[in-house]
């Protein structure tokens, strides 16, 4: 028997003061006089048989009692835990022995995270629609037509639209920042390199695509040194003042093949053999891409939303474990091993500290919102849909049989393992309560709307979020457009 007194304490940690009568202390050592004494070889007694004086004389009365504790911590812990219905989520911490007569340990214990929704159910922010651009469109097409574009040499200065062919060494010296550590030097060579001197495109290095315009092929080299303010550049590198040496063999000038439906139908794309219906094609998939952008963009916000309305309490071990998944991502699984881990962080130059204080905000932010969107599919009741996992799992061999049987059997033993089940089953659920969030920020309420629909308006007494319209997201696509 143990007496346990509990306490509650912040950051979903319990208080365990464990005390343990003293008979059951006492078999405790017994049993670890008689470990040590087959562990170790004490002159003038057999394995296992040296009495309990000979091995405290032999090590220590300390180390027998530390022995006795280590094999009996784990077992009143664990009976401890399972008496006071704590559900923990990680090992104990801070573990400490209070007092040996009588023997009484106290440590924490990281529990169940605590969430409190708020008032969800009065979340409203709208949604908004972005539909893609005919300047959009014209971007994809040109995009399509340079795909099959002829470069031809030409003796004139560098235009925008050319290729350009040319050895180049970008320089940028060292520089101490405002944190009072360096910013290493760079320098970095490329020869007989070809690429595009294009508007809104990086050529090599944001800014010089522009100071290339105007240049000629030359025997000699031609350097253009500017400081480089590019937003997308990182801190490491903004503000930096960047010496670029370039030798241009080559300039070429981009002929495009003609739009017209003889080039349509070289492309050989099923269902596509005019202009016409290239541009709806490409107009499709553009809004498609929008469509999902603006949606994971709105899921994002509506997600944070909820996040703002709500109260959570958490252990700061399930923060440290949400960093070690992040690690083993973007190790590519390195990290399995201590060797492994640590070839990875040399091959990145960066120490295992450095690296987890560098996820651990985003790392904070991914676990706040999956303990939110689990509270809101208990809340909500939402369940697992076998029969949608059934489905899943037969599809996905379906794509690698392809219909052939005898492959069937493999497949299915690779595939529909009960992992990949609770993987598809985990990512359900989020879909569900991401869907259920959005038709709870999305829907009107009416108060006290006239009789007359037609002259009535709808007006959300709830609060909204705030939501920057994205139109950027629908300026990204067109690159990314290709015939269907």
């Amino acid at each position: 028997m143990v007496t346990i007194t509990t306490e509650r304490l912040p950051d979903s940690l319990v208080s365990l003061e464990i005390e343990v009568e003293p008979e059951r202390v006492e078999k405790s050592v017994e049993r670890a006089v008689k470990k040590i004494s087959q562990q170790v070889k004490i002159k003038g007694f057999r394995p296992g048989k040296a009495p309990r004086k000979a091995v405290e004389a032999f090590v220590g009365e300390e180390q027998v009692f530390a022995t006795a504790i280590d094999d009996l911590l784990p077992v009143v812990m664990e009976e401890a835990v399972t008496e006071e219905g704590i559900d923990i989520v990680g090992p104990a911490e801070d573990v400490d022995l209070k007092s040996r007569e009588p023997l009484v340990i106290v440590a924490k214990m990281p529990v169940t995270p605590t969430v409190d929704l708020g008032d969800y159910q009065s979340l409203r922010a709208p949604k908004n629609e972005v539909s893609v651009t005919a300047e959009q469109v014209d971007e994809a097409i040109l995009n399509v037509q340079r795909r099959f574009a002829v470069l031809e040499p030409v003796e004139r200065a560098v235009e925008w639209d050319d290729f350009i062919r040319a050895d180049v060494r970008i320089e940028i010296p060292e520089r101490v920042n405002e944190s009072g550590t360096n910013d290493e030097a760079i320098d970095q060579s490329e020869e007989d390199s070809e690429f595009p001197v294009r508007e809104n495109e990086i050529a090599l290095m944001p800014g010089l695509a522009e100071r290339l315009v105007g240049l000629e092929a030359s025997d000699t080299t031609q350097t253009v040194e500017y400081e480089l303010e590019a937003p997308e550049l990182p801190d490491t590198i903004r503000g930096r003042l960047a010496k670029i040496s370039i030798d241009i063999k080559e300039v070429k000038n981009e002929i495009l093949p003609d739009l017209d439906d003889d080039f349509v139908v070289s492309l050989d794309e099923e269902g596509i053999n005019t202009v016409s219906e290239l541009q709806q094609s490409l107009e499709k998939q553009l809004q498609e891409n929008i469509d999902a952008r603006v949606q994971a963009d709105y899921r994002e916000e509506i997600l944070d939303l909820l996040l703002a309305s709500s109260t959570l309490e958490y252990p700061n071990v399930m923060v440290e474990r949400a960093i070690d998944q992040m690690i083993d991502r973007e190790s590519n699984h390195a990290s399995h091993t201590e060797e492994g881990k640590q070839q990875w962080l040399e091959s990145i130059g960066q120490s295992e500290s450095e690296v987890r204080d560098s996820l651990r905000d985003n790392a904070v932010l991914s676990l706040r919102r999956e303990l939110v969107l689990s509270e809101l599919s208990t809340a909500e009741s939402i369940e697992v849909d076998a029969e949608a996992i059934d489905e899943q799992v037969d599809a996905a061999i379906e794509s690698i049989t392809q219909g052939q049987e005898a492959l069937e059997i493999q497949a299915r033993q690779l595939i529909d393992t009960p992992d990949y089940r609770r993987t598809l089953a985990s990512q359900q659920v989020i879909d569900a309560s991401l869907q259920k969030l959005e038709d709870i920020c999305t829907q009107v309420e009416v108060d006290d709307a006239p009789d007359d629909e037609e002259s009535s308006e709808p007006v959300s007494k709830s609060r909204r979020g705030s939501r920057r319209k994205k139109t950027d997201s629908a300026d990204e696509t067109a690159d990314e457009a290709e015939v269907e």
